[in-house]
């Protein structure tokens, strides 16, 4: 029986401790009903308790009279001024009995086991005609040959007292199951948002990363954790997706470099046996292995940049300097297509890596040199808040312009063009690590065309 006992006790506990939104309902109907009991103890004592300790203090304060008035009086005139009233203003009993026995007083009877005052204590008496049984309370003290007594009708404070007693036990029996209502409807709500959470996670479990929890709009903690996770979730299917891409894109553009190398290494075996091989060939050869080994040095590059989220070497920088140092490099490409480039740049200094910002602003000055056709204009414009880089050239349409950063993702139609589809994530990494927001657009919105790109900055030095 015992075993039993203990192995019921056992499961209990382990339930309780698994299901935590039970604890949370007891444990809110149980503060609910303490601050109840709290309210009501603190009624009781401020307002029936100090009735009855009212009630008390005068009876013994009418006891310290007689005493002081034995003081002044002969033993012969105390029964004469005995206030022995029952139904006095104050509801004091007054009643001596002298050493032989005799009564003065309103009572038949002297109770001998009453304690001596100030220590007072109930006792029964017979009221009117012997139809009623009146309860009072008092205290004996003796005074020139008397025993005195004096005591209290306080029944009805105790009357009072035992009904606010088993009002609160009602009350509190009921308070504790009304307030199971609200406990209740808060572990409804939190198990329902726990169950679409657990809903998306298990979908995400098995592969499945567009699931998202539903949001009502009304900004309270549930719905800001719902926002939270989804954007997490936002963010882990585009990395996803990414991840995907590169893939892709790397079986894509890896695919015809390899395949031309294979070529060429098997028809250098073929050559090898009826002729020498010449440095052409083997300079080919080697130049495909140099742009793949470029190609991977990037990508390990732009993953360096983006897992180390090291500033320890942000200095302060001149962004107008680094722009102009950017222009005069590529400016010669620039004038092989006739295109033009204008600057409009305030004095800005801002927290960064030099070195990365001239990269970030020299790859898009090549990559819009390279997708804009002849004399195309390109313009850079500096101010204290954003930086913003256009070209008149074909653009990017929308469903691309987020996409551009990505690695290795390149336009269908820039495919042709020589490159790594990798300038551009740089661009992207070089911008996070430095605070910054990338938003594109196009030049010409109405025709859509021309590619612009604005950074927004965070950390500019005053």
């Amino acid at each position: 029986m015992s075993s039993l006992l203990a192995r019921g006790k056992q499961q209990l506990i382990i339930l309780w401790r698994r299901h935590s939104l039970w604890r949370l309902s007891l444990s809110i109907a149980l503060m609910l009903w303490l601050a109840v009991a709290v309210a009501l103890f603190s009624i009781y004592q401020l307002s029936i308790q100090p009735l009855i300790q009212s009630r008390q203090q005068i009876l013994l304060q009418h006891a310290q009279q007689l005493q002081s008035a034995s003081e002044t009086n002969s033993i012969d005139t105390l029964p004469h001024i005995l206030d022995d009233t029952l139904y006095n203003p104050q509801g004091i009993i007054t009643v001596l009995r002298s050493d032989d026995g005799q009564l003065y007083g309103s009572l038949n009877y002297f109770p001998r086991t009453l304690p001596s005052c100030p220590t007072l204590k109930p006792f029964p008496v017979i009221a009117g005609h012997g139809d009623n049984i009146v309860l009072l309370e008092g205290c004996q003290f003796h005074i020139k040959g008397y025993s005195v007594l004096v005591a209290t009708d306080s029944e009805y404070l105790w009357q009072v007292r035992d009904n606010f007693e088993n009002a609160a036990i009602v009350v509190l029996i009921f308070t504790f199951f009304i307030a199971l209502i609200p406990s209740g409807f808060i572990r409804y709500k939190m198990k329902r948002q726990l169950s679409e959470i657990h809903t998306v996670v298990s979908q995400i479990e098995k592969g499945h990363f567009n699931g998202r929890i539903r949001t009502n709009n009304s900004h309270d903690e549930w719905d800001n954790i719902a926002h939270y996770i989804n954007a997490m979730l936002d963010k882990i299917e585009s990395s996803i997706t990414q991840i995907q891409s590169v893939t892709d894109a790397i079986a894509h553009d890896l695919r015809t470099p390899l395949t031309r190398i294979k070529n060429r290494i098997t028809t250098l075996q073929a050559l090898s046996q009826t002729q020498p091989i010449s440095n052409v060939q083997h300079q080919q050869i080697q130049d495909d292995f140099d742009g793949l080994l470029q190609t991977f040095n990037a990508m390990l590059e732009l993953s360096k940049l983006e897992s180390s989220n090291d500033r320890s070497r942000f200095v302060d920088v001149d962004l107008a300097q680094i722009i102009i140092d950017a222009v005069d490099l590529v400016e010669p490409q620039f004038e092989d297509k006739q295109q033009q480039i204008t600057t409009d740049l305030e004095k800005v200094h801002y927290q960064g890596e030099p070195s990365l910002l001239f990269r970030m602003v020299y790859n898009l000055l090549d990559n819009a040199h390279k997708y804009c056709p002849n004399q195309t204009s390109v313009r850079i414009k500096l101010t204290q808040s954003t930086l913003v880089i256009e070209d008149d050239g074909p653009g990017v349409n929308e469903a691309q312009q987020q996409k551009i950063f990505q690695r290795l993702y390149r336009v269908d139609k820039s495919r042709t063009t020589p490159g790594f589809g990798l300038g551009l994530p740089l661009v992207a990494v070089v911008a996070q690590l430095h605070d910054m927001n990338i938003e594109v657009q196009f030049t010409h919105p109405q025709q859509q065309s021309g590619l612009k790109i604005v950074f927004h900055f965070a950390n500019i030095k005053a």
